[in-house]
């Protein structure tokens, strides 16, 4: 007897237990479990969901109402009383960021709230812009065609869509929203059908931008905040950056070569030389046939001579102009034109002045210094290699009247200094005789064609 005591009031306890946990689950609420219309499944399982799908009634921001039940449930039925994000199960981070996942979040929230993916929403988005760009209304198009982009996820769609609603704001003249749809799209999808189109007015718009900054300069860091054709801060830097996006985007596209001659020209302006030396080099070297070769070519030059400081500084942009003039020659000698061959000589003859320079004030350094030796073969150097110039004539009536000359200067205390041996290895070398002292006196003591024989016996005493 007391057994079965014990045992009935150990099951009523367990059953009053049941109903309390219930009706007082914070997850699940006060909510009926049994439909008031008698239905044999309970609400919240799949079977009841099964039953009620076709019926449910969604409602954005809340979710799926049943009639006669109350509450509202999920895309599985099952009941909503809580936030959302605490129903969502957190994906593990992978890789070096915490927050790899949080575009998957978001999709699979918008997918709960019905504002997924949605391929046939898409379509009609599409065609309402269609139909408004159509109309000219560009405004309208931008904003269905937006529509249509986060609707049509990694779809035809949205390629098109990106690319027409990129559209509507060139026509609209919203030139850096446009740009952001243009490297949108071609950052997605490299191998766009638009591509194309989209670098020509990729082009258009940097080149505009550059030719207003032209117009009407203004420093990086004031604001436009009235022109919506132009960026916020640096219209021109900003046209630099896309003419470079189109060679990146599009290496081997018909305008890749005219953005990088573009860009070196606007460094050449604004005098940025070894910036526009670049990238000439860059356009000599990777467009071969194209058609900026010959400007790339004579520019090139002429930053090289503008990067050379005088003859007191560095040589190497005048041996790199030096090595450029003769590719030049080679490559365009029997296609250039009158212009052409004029402009080339013209800077031929600012090369040539420039090393005849550097050569003479070498030479009359070690004229100061009583080194003639050196002296001598350098006036030799500039005299024969441009004797026509006004340093090469200069050049050989100095030779002349140093041509006597000891080629070291007298040492003072020589015969102090003749106490020590000699260093074996100098006293070698100075035995060397020099290479032909006779031919190099001739050619510094020619005239120039046409001026007749000028004496030369101080040069042969």
């Amino acid at each position: 007897m007391q057994r079965n005591f014990t045992l009935l009031i150990t099951c009523s306890f367990l059953v009053l237990f049941h109903l309390v946990g219930i009706q007082t689950c914070p997850a699940w609420g006060p909510t009926d479990w049994f439909t008031s219309s008698g239905d044999a499944a309970q609400v919240g399982t799949p079977e009841w969901w099964k039953k009620h799908k076709k019926t449910a009634e969604f409602v954005p921001g809340e979710g799926f109402r049943v009639k006669g039940v109350d509450g509202y449930f999920d895309d599985q039925g099952r009941p909503i009383q809580t936030s959302v994000a605490k129903v969502v199960k957190r994906k593990e981070a992978v890789g070096l960021l915490n927050e790899m996942h949080v575009v998957e979040q978001v999709d699979e929230l918008k997918s709960q709230f019905g504002m997924g993916t949605d391929e046939t929403l898409a379509q009609q988005s599409y065609a309402i812009g269609e139909d408004f760009f159509r109309r000219q209304e560009y405004a309208k198009a931008a904003k269905a065609f937006k529509e249509a982009i986060s609707r049509g996820t990694d779809t035809q769609i949205e390629q098109d869509a990106l690319f027409y609603q990129a559209e509507s704001y060139f026509f609209d003249e919203k030139y850096s929203s446009a740009i952001g749809l243009y490297e949108e799209l071609l950052d997605k999808y490299p191998n766009s059908l638009h591509l194309d189109k989209v670098v020509r007015r990729q082009f258009e718009i940097a080149r505009y931008w550059e030719q207003y900054h032209n117009y009407d300069p203004n420093w990086v860091t004031t604001p436009n905040l009235i022109d919506d054709t132009r960026p916020l801060f640096d219209t021109l830097g900003h046209a630099m950056k896309t003419y470079e996006n189109i060679r990146l985007k599009d290496p081997t596209g018909p305008l890749a070569d005219s953005a990088v001659m573009t860009t070196a020209n606007s460094y050449f302006l604004r005098g940025r030389y070894n910036d526009a030396d670049y990238q000439y080099k860059l356009l000599r070297e990777e467009y071969p046939q194209s058609e900026h070769q010959f400007e790339a070519h004579i520019l090139g030059l002429q930053c090289k001579l503008r990067i050379y400081q005088g003859p007191n500084y560095d040589g190497g942009p005048l041996e790199d102009a030096k090595k450029l003039a003769k590719q030049l020659k080679q490559q365009f000698g029997g296609e250039l034109s009158r212009e052409e061959r004029e402009r080339l000589a013209t800077i031929q003859a600012q090369l040539n002045e420039a090393l005849a320079e550097r050569d003479y004030a070498v030479a009359k350094y070690y004229d100061e210094t009583e080194h003639y030796g050196s002296a001598k073969f350098y006036y030799a150097k500039v005299a024969k290699d441009y004797p026509e110039s006004a340093l090469g004539m200069k050049a050989r009536e100095r030779y002349q009247e140093i041509a006597g000359e000891p080629d070291h200067p007298e040492t003072k205390v020589a015969w102090f200094l003749n106490m020590f041996p000699e260093n074996r290895e100098r006293k070698t070398l100075q035995r060397v005789p020099l290479l032909a002292p006779e031919s190099e006196i001739n050619i510094a003591t020619q005239s120039p064609p046409g001026t007749g024989n000028v004496t030369q016996a101080s040069a042969q005493e």
